[in-house]
């Protein structure tokens, strides 16, 4: 917070003559809506947003983006380049809101990789746990003791759940008969095979 006020402050005194601005939003959690929140520092001062800016004449010339933080860089179009819909940095309105266009798009993505990484991570843990709970007794810490003709950590996330699925419709006197068959119906599914399998091939 500190340093983005001081940010604003030096930009002002910098560029006070060239009607050069920066507003800016901290923890702010969904770009969607951004641009229609009254933003913090400069002309904006907490009551405009970046739209009420746009329609007072302001130009976004820049955006920078740290998290769901916000700052943008705005100015006015001086007399030299009063042509329409050209930006104060000389390339056109359009070029520039395509530039903060994929900057929100890469912070985006960035957001859904970690999103994915987190989810990930929370499987693994889940899977590591039912595993050595529920199965590691008898397939081996790693997978790797062998169970009727096949050794768990050889088997395809397919192979696994056909085997569940067998287990359930007792497609056969083996699996209608086995000790084990309600441990496999009660503690496993689809998602659990996959977290098992990827917790399986991350530890060969």
């Amino acid at each position: 917070m500190r340093k983005i006020i001081v940010a604003c402050a030096l930009l002002s005194g910098t560029y006070l003559l060239a009607d050069t601005t920066m507003c800016f939003k901290e923890n702010h959690p969904s770009m969607s809506t951004i641009e229609s929140v009254p933003l913090e520092g400069g002309a904006c001062g907490g009551k405009f947003s970046i739209n009420d800016m746009k329609k007072k004449g302001w130009l976004v010339d820049d955006i920078k983006i740290n998290g769901s933080s916000y700052i943008y860089i705005l100015k006015t179009q001086d007399h030299g380049k009063a042509i329409a819909g050209v930006a104060p940095s000389g390339i056109s309105q359009e070029q520039m809101e395509a530039n903060i266009i994929a900057k929100l798009e890469a912070k985006q993505e960035a957001e859904e990789e970690a999103l994915i990484i987190k989810e990930n991570q929370a499987m693994l843990s889940e899977a590591r746990d039912l595993y050595t709970t529920q199965c590691q007794s008898c397939h081996g810490e790693k997978g790797d003791k062998t169970k009727g003709d096949s050794k768990l950590k050889n088997l395809s996330q397919k192979d696994m759940e056909q085997a569940l699925k067998d287990y359930e419709l007792g497609i056969s006197e083996e699996k209608r008969s086995s000790i084990y068959g309600p441990a496999h119906i009660n503690y496993l599914n689809n998602k659990s095979i996959k977290g098992i399998k990827t917790y399986l091939d991350s530890i060969q």
